[in-house]
């Protein structure tokens, strides 16, 4: 017997949640809080897996195609969010899902046109003819693909005469995501130390310029035997990628790829800012939150406090301290503030403070800055996240 999950899909104006089936293949791998591939309508889109039931609403289901991601996309924390909005609201839970999901992860499906075997009739219209040879020259294109490729001309009415005509195919596929990690080529040393100094007189011809740089490479990485980003060994050595090549194919070097995070925070610098001594006025509040944070274990809501006092009467300086506390206690925090609050002395702070720690979110980022604060937070390398009220939805799972 199968079992059932309850999907929310990716479908704009589609207000309601669907029961699906996993196929054999996927059964165990399937976890709740998972961006899947499922079938709607004629459509594949994605969905986040909400549950699993026992008994689903329809009497045949469909399977689901696929897992987009093997670790969960969204925490149980948010999942539940998303289920109390979304009955507290007249909005769907899809909508609320949506505001989650990282930057380029929830797309939809579109039309992947490919040639057939049949052969070309005399005649075809213009538009015909340009996408046929297009499909042809090009191989399968997605439906974004063609319009980049066609520029201005109307070519669906061309196309889906053609798929009628039986000389083109399609099917509907995910979109490809809009961001993904970032990596760069990396040199390592690929044989022991004392081998890549042997082989230093023999990397190229005697005297030439390509053995000055491939000996530079060689000491350099010797010196750090990697991985290292091949810039910087652009950049110690003078040599290039030919040269990489070729200390490759001799064996003495391995070229790869490792991912880099895309920190919105890198370029600030500042320097570790000890505790201040607090006044009287922020000892007796201090007392107060942290007492209450001791008591709180995450469990329950705790009531809100209200911090009163005009610009520079020192209330920042509670909120380090309450971030300090929740670290403390092997938590995570997130620290909303106004849009205009951004400012860099403000996340000067927060950095100072929590070195290596904190995460920036706002809308002047960039999607792969936003695509890789969202993986750090859901990774745990991050404690600490900044920003205006979409910060609330950062994946922390306490």
């Amino acid at each position: 017997m199968p079992s059932y999950v309850e999907i929310a899909v990716n479908v704009p104006q589609v207000a309601d949640v669907f029961h699906y089936h996993l196929p054999p293949d996927l059964e165990g791998q399937v976890e709740v809080g998972q961006l899947v591939v499922a079938p709607f309508g004629r459509q594949r889109v994605s969905g986040v897996v909400l549950r699993f039931v026992d008994r689903p609403a329809v009497e045949e289901t469909r399977p689901i195609d696929d897992i987009v991601e093997p670790e969960t996309i969204l925490t149980g924390l948010q999942l539940e969010l998303a289920r109390v909005l979304a009955e507290t609201s007249l909005a769907s839970i899809s909508d609320f899902l949506a505001l989650m999901l990282p930057p380029g992860l929830g797309q939809q499906a579109e039309s992947l046109y490919e040639r057939t075997e049949s052969p070309l009739p005399a005649r075809m219209s213009d538009t015909q003819n340009r996408l046929i040879s297009l499909i042809e020259s090009r191989g399968p294109l997605r439906t974004r693909q063609i319009d980049r490729a066609m520029g201005r001309r109307r070519w669906r009415a061309a196309a889906r005469s053609l798929v009628q005509r039986g000389l083109l195919r399609t099917r509907p596929v995910l979109q490809e995501p809009q961001i993904g990690p970032k990596t760069v080529r990396t040199a390592r040393l690929a044989c022991p130390p004392h081998e890549a100094e042997d082989a230093l007189p023999n990397v190229a011809r005697a005297g030439s310029q390509a053995l000055e740089r491939r000996q530079a490479i060689l000491r350099f990485l010797i010196e750090d035997p990697g991985p290292v980003d091949v810039s910087w060994v652009y950049a110690r050595s003078g040599g290039n990628s030919s040269d990489l090549r070729h200390l490759e194919k001799l064996g003495l070097i391995a070229l790869g790829e490792t991912e880099v995070f895309r920190d919105p925070v890198d370029h600030i610098e500042t320097p570790v800012a000890p505790q201040p001594t607090l006044t009287q006025d922020q000892t007796e509040v201090w007392e107060q939150v942290r007492g209450a944070l001791r008591r709180n274990t995450g469990q329950a809501a705790q009531a809100p406090f209200l911090l009163h006092g005009v610009t520079g009467s020192g209330k920042t300086e509670i909120y380090l301290q309450a971030v300090k506390e929740t670290l403390a206690q092997g938590r995570q925090a997130i620290v909303l503030v106004p849009e205009i609050a951004l400012t860099p002395q403000t996340v000067r702070r927060f950095i100072s403070r929590f070195p290596g720690q904190v995460g920036l979110v706002h809308s002047g980022l960039s999607s792969g800055e936003r695509f890789d604060t969202w993986r750090r937070a859901r990774l745990g390398e991050l404690s600490v996240v900044v920003g205006p009220r979409s910060a609330l939805f950062t994946p922390f799972p306490n």
